[in-house]
């Protein structure tokens, strides 16, 4: 097994051929590690790049096939919308172009500074394989995803001509960025709004892990002199390493000169990481004793993560439905640096944890961090 490996912002990602190259019928369509990158992108999926060799004319995305004999069917991947990278590239199918279907396919060389000659598609995180009547479904694009690189003798994806199957599987783990101001995720920005304003609650961004303390602080002042229930979410996969270390750090200092000032109090908390991760969640009831919250605290270790897509919706639900709200105030206050998934991976949904919060009366404040 060869594995290749390549960093880019804040995420690490290895892919491993899972059969060795050989040529096909005295051509080289076989594909090795050092033939392709694969870069994701902080918004929306993968760029991935593949070395454009003599006999390769075309390259198409399948689906991963483990027979040996490569004799099971398996169909070809494709996006849901048009996308500017390779959503006007043209695939033959019995000779003729196949229309109104953005297939995950090239045959347009492009300039790579690493590969030369390179072909180029975009793979995003939903893509979808099969047809009505028949088998199909859809993929979320993550860790541990199987796929196909297809090489074509000829252009367009066109069977009337010799091809090779080139399996491997991404793999996919977040490392610490540097963390440049104002470089927000989009998809997050959209998420954690919607979150907020649906509860009453304030969207906030934060740039460094200084500013996120003062921004639980300012958020806990408000209810002085009001009984206050406190559940806060926290991101702790590996990018969120800064901020994990300062709320472990620095809260209980913030805890401390405000919780008196409280008719009564009770803090909860929520980790959150991603499925099949160390732990999708992990749920640390109400207390009034401090000791034992920052005890909790300590258990955040930032690691792990996969795709940048974070458990979010399955944190504010166990946030609302695994503590017994009761105080006048309910506040939950959320913090991390990437979106919800765009599909639920378990039985967890967008509505179900909005649905949840609003039962509550809980009011959420959305803390997004930078990427």
């Amino acid at each position: 097994m060869m594995t290749i490996s390549r960093s880019l912002r804040n995420i690490f990602l290895v892919c491993a051929l899972l059969m060795a190259a050989l040529p096909a019928f005295g051509q080289d369509l076989g594909l090795t590690a050092d033939d392709f990158r694969i870069e994701q992108m902080t918004e929306t999926g993968f760029n991935l790049f593949i070395r454009k060799k003599p006999d390769i004319s075309s390259v198409l995305l399948v689906e991963s096939t483990r027979d040996p004999a490569m004799g099971a069917d398996n169909f070809a991947y494709r996006a849901a919308e048009w996308n500017p990278v390779n959503g006007d590239e043209i695939r033959l199918l019995d000779g003729y172009p196949l229309r109104g279907v953005y297939s995950l396919i090239s045959s347009t060389p492009i300039s790579h500074p690493e590969l030369g000659e390179a072909f180029h598609i975009y793979i995003p995180w939903m893509i979808h394989y099969g047809w009505e009547g028949g088998r199909y479904g859809e993929v979320f694009v993550g860790d541990g995803t199987y796929f196909n690189i297809r090489a074509f003798e000829f252009p367009y994806g066109d069977y009337r001509g010799n091809f090779r199957d080139n399996p491997f599987v991404l793999h996919v783990a977040q490392v610490i960025p540097e963390r440049p101001i104002g470089n927000y995720s989009a998809e997050a920005e959209r998420a954690f709004e919607e979150i907020a304003e649906q509860s009453g609650g304030d969207f906030i961004h934060v740039a460094n892990p200084a500013e996120l303390i003062q921004t639980i602080e300012a958020i806990l002042d408000a209810e002085r002199g009001r009984s206050v229930d406190l559940v806060i979410c926290l991101d702790t996969t590996a990018s969120m390493r800064p901020y994990t270390d300062i709320v472990k750090a620095e809260l209980m200092r913030v805890l401390l000169r405000i919780v008196p000032d409280y008719t009564d109090y009770r803090l909860g908390l929520v980790l959150f990481k991603d499925h099949f991760d160390v732990y999708t969640t992990r749920v640390f009831p109400f207390t009034r004793d401090l000791g034992v919250f920052q005890r909790n605290l300590n258990a955040a270790d930032a690691s792990g993560g996969g795709d940048i897509p974070e458990a979010v919706y399955e944190a504010l639900h166990d946030g609302a439905t695994r503590f017994p709200w009761e105080a006048e105030s309910r506040i939950l206050i959320l913090a991390g640096d990437a979106p919800p998934h765009p599909r639920p991976r378990g039985r967890i949904t967008r509505e179900m944890a909005l649905e949840a919060i609003a039962e509550r009366d809980i009011r959420v404040s959305a803390i997004l961090l930078p990427y």
